[in-house]
């Protein structure tokens, strides 16, 4: 959001003793026996934002960090291939786990690749279409999975293993790969870790990751001992409402009503200190959580490089099934905190809790992105392009781009007359910061999250549903702004929405709820955290100004899933097509949000009427044959 916010609240089969010194490295670093503070470079005296001077009083600089994509460092294909397991975690009693394999061809990553192979038997050489993959244990040299075919140029290839193989143990285990052409010419070879914990024996809760589609699984005394799928969606919330509704027994809201309203999780920011919550309270607080099955992302903002703050906090949160993740520094590449501080408190944290994941939120559209998202499992975005200037800051009285000021929403270009597309769709900025994201991941190089056994990290977004009167934004959003920001992020693969903040405007929070008892529900969650969308093609519509997913496949067979927005501030004056490539859509079963009135024609989605302005639409429909 920018200062305002911040003031206001290894080589194939690797030796198991190195893994295990590496890990004992880890541990070290993630105690602070080896803790060092790598800071941001930055004029000594300037007050910056992003790496950005933003007083009036301070000059341009050149702030670093900024990642750029990777030039092209190969003629030929290489093969960039990566394995990691499915599940960031696994328990015990688990009976299997699973690999993801995938095996693009690059010119940027991995090894030389031609695309050529013997005939088995033959001297007939033929194109490389399919390689055969083995994963070992390295620890004991057991096979998990025997050789399979795999693709040449696939992704999200999944392979199951019996987890009987990989006894419990708080030390991942570390994983071999080989991969290699029939004829045995061509090699490739990598590793991976596998964590497969003991069985809690507590009320508390397992929360895992979804690495093939990112989203959250959670296990607990609640869920009956078995793996339910989460889709977070909610506020970050004024730990001053929170503690007022439990301490009054005569508030006109509450917890109950919260939940009421369809919000699966709360976010309680915390007002401060080393010790930030009440303990009485608090401890109230997560006993109703627990009976509301509320989850509670826990806010370590203020103490999550204190470890001994972080010590006693851990301890109050183990037995409780509310518990979903934790959630470190709020906004550190704003705030430029040290390079290191958030993979230097995840070390740790994982070390006191194996059990959960760990998140945090950024601000800055580049800035340091590689450094900070180190120390996260899940990435949250706040991007705030509505109601604002982003050229320039009425707060600090500058000038706004890439090198200088800060206007609450970093190189967003809503209303910028020099980004045409954005003044007809301020949108736009949160689609991109998403999509962006997911390519820097890329541009890091996700082999390197695989070797660690970890895939994608997942994005969550946080749609604005504040007004900061005599701040950068003008006025509240409305109740059709919230929806098309909260539903957008889901369309570009957000597995979680948690909007800034709560109590907030009544219109806002009745799009939010609406919202909410549809997304949360398991219909459309089954959709949205196991189905991969696809692109929806769109006719009678200006470009750009539609965004619509069609959440087919997985374990729903016929049935697709349809999600859209309409980001134009007018409505339609003419009729739309909407259609799924290479299929065809049947019948309208259900409208699940949003305005009726849609039909089929020749297997594709009609409404003759237009679209209403910001509409968002979500619907059940049957999915036919191809064309």
């Amino acid at each position: 959001m920018g200062p305002s916010r911040t003031l206001t609240f290894f080589a194939l089969f690797l030796p198991a003793f190195a893994m295990a010194a590496w890990w004992w490295f880890q541990a070290l670093v993630g105690f602070g026996v080896l803790q060092t503070s790598i800071a941001v470079n930055s004029p000594r005296g300037v007050d910056i934002w992003c790496g950005k001077a933003y007083r009036n009083t301070d000059s341009s600089f050149d702030p670093g960090g900024f990642l750029e994509e990777p030039r092209t460092t190969s003629k030929t294909p290489l093969l960039d291939l990566r394995v990691y397991p499915r599940m960031d975690r696994y328990l015990e009693n688990d009976v299997d786990g699973s690999f993801i394999v995938d095996a693009p061809l690059s010119y940027v990553y991995g090894t030389p690749f031609s695309n050529s192979t013997f005939l088995p038997g033959t001297n007939n050489v033929i194109p490389l279409t399919t390689l055969k993959i083995q994963i070992i244990s390295s620890n004991t040299g057991d096979v998990l999975v025997p050789w399979t075919d795999v693709g040449v140029n696939t992704t999200a290839i999944e392979i199951h293993f019996p987890l009987h193989l990989l006894p419990a143990t708080h030390v991942p285990y570390p994983i071999s790969v080989i991969c290699a052409s029939a004829d045995g010419l061509q090699t490739f070879q990598t590793t991976t870790l596998v964590r497969v914990l003991p069985a809690r024996n507590d009320t508390g809760s397992v929360v895992r990751v979804d690495q093939r589609y990112g989203g959250l699984e959670v296990r607990s005394s609640r869920t009956l001992g078995l793996w339910k799928g989460v889709l977070p969606f909610s506020f970050y919330t004024s730990w001053d409402w929170i503690s007022s509704t439990i301490t009054n027994s005569s508030s006109p809201t509450n917890l109950t009503d919260f939940r009421s309203k369809g919000f699966n999780l709360i976010h309680p920011v915390p007002p401060g200190g080393t010790d930030p919550f009440n303990h009485t309270v608090f401890s109230r607080f997560l006993d109703i959580c627990d009976e509301l099955e509320i989850y509670v992302m826990y806010d370590m903002r203020h103490t999550y490089q204190n470890h001994s703050s972080l010590t006693a906090q851990i301890a109050s949160l183990q037995s409780h099934p509310s518990l979903l993740l934790y959630y470190t520094a709020d906004e550190p590449d704003g705030q430029t905190d040290p390079l290191n501080a958030t993979s230097t408190a995840y070390g740790w944290l994982q070390e006191a809790d194996p059990y959960h994941p760990v998140s945090l939120v950024l601000n800055c559209a580049n800035f340091h992105f590689g450094e900070y998202t180190a120390g996260a499992d899940i990435i949250l975005e706040d991007t705030y392009p509505l109601a604002t200037n982003n050229t320039y800051s009425v707060v600090y009285d500058t000038a706004c781009n890439t090198t200088y000021g800060c206007c609450g929403c970093d190189n967003c270009h809503a209303y910028d007359a020099a980004y045409p597309a954005y003044v007809a769709n301020p949108f736009l900025d949160v689609s991109n910061r998403i999509q962006t994201y997911g390519k820097y991941q890329e541009w890091l190089g996700l082999a390197a999250l695989a070797e660690q056994g970890k895939g994608r990290k997942s994005i969550w977004g946080v749609p604005q549903a504040f007004y900061d009167q005599g701040s950068f934004w003008k006025r509240w959003p409305t109740g059709k702004e919230e929806a098309v920001m909260a539903a957008l992020r889901l369309n570009h693969g957000a597995k979680g929405v948690v909007a800034w903040i709560y109590p907030t405007d009544g219109a806002v929070e009745e799009a939010m709820s609406g919202l909410a008892r549809v997304v949360t529900g398991d219909l459309v969650k089954a959709f949205l955290l196991y189905t991969m969308p696809v692109d929806g093609v769109v006719e009678g519509v200006g470009a750009g100004l539609v965004d619509v997913k069609f959440w087919w496949g997985g374990e729903v067979g016929g049935k697709a899933l349809v999600t859209l927005m309409y980001m134009g501030y007018s409505s339609t004056a003419s009729g739309v097509e909407l259609s799924l490539p290479g299929r065809r859509v049947g019948v309208v079963e259900s409208v699940l949000y949003g305005s009726h009135g849609w039909s089929v024609e020749d297997g594709k989605l009609i409404k003759q009427g237009g679209l209403e302005a910001l509409e968002v639409g979500i619907f059940l429909v049957e999915i036919r044959g191809g064309y």
